[in-house]
């Protein structure tokens, strides 16, 4: 074999190599995950949780609507994050909504989830849900708010308390403007419990 060859031969393997380890350390290989050095051990695990778990978290979560007649609705949460499902439905954690109609007394809704529609302002409080407006109360599982229209619907293990009365029923539906209210039980044989103190 010639010198010249065995050069060149020499010449194709170490490119052959240098090809290989390229290729290798640039598209085999396994994506890491960067993570700044500013941060402690314990904020570096928290937001690797964080980012896996959760994304779009809102903190201290405020909206304020108000109607043409000035009639004002008041909802916050200690957090909430946007619906997979429905990007105009935000799910609410520690609620607390305040209907201010004119000319009739406040409304505070309290309860531990709500899911709001940031389009229509309709929201669904859930679990432990409590509403009191002058000196009454009442509780249930569930509270639907529909702000254009005017009207609140409760549902599911009511109980209304007030300095005369304790009253249990399955549903009972507000208007807010008017002031009507109906009250049934799902069950059409069932009667509606009303106790006067």
């Amino acid at each position: 074999m010639n010198i010249k060859t065995v050069i060149q031969l020499l010449i194709f393997f170490i490119i052959v190599i240098f090809l290989y380890f390229f290729i290798k350390n640039t598209f085999l290989q396994e994506q890491k995950e960067i993570v700044s050095l500013d941060l402690s051990k314990e904020e570096i695990i928290e937001e690797i949780k964080t980012d896996k778990k959760e994304k779009n978290i809102i903190e201290k979560i405020n909206y304020i609507s108000i109607d043409a007649e000035g009639n004002e609705y008041i909802l916050s949460a200690d957090h909430g994050k946007e619906s997979i499902e429905n990007p105009d439905i935000i799910i609410l954690e520690k609620v607390v909504g305040k209907i201010k109609l004119k000319g009739k007394s406040d409304i505070e809704i309290k309860s531990d989830f709500a899911m709001y529609n940031s389009i229509t302002f309709d929201t669904k409080f859930y679990e432990n849900v409590l509403g009191s407006f002058d000196d009454s109360k009442i509780s249930s599982d569930n509270l639907d708010l529909f702000f254009k229209n005017n009207k609140a619907k409760m549902y599911n293990n009511i109980k209304y308390l007030d300095k005369n009365t304790d009253a249990n029923a399955d549903e009972i539906s507000f208007n807010l403007l008017n002031g009507d209210v109906n009250i049934k039980m799902f069950d059409k044989n069932q009667k509606i419990l009303i106790i006067n103190n």
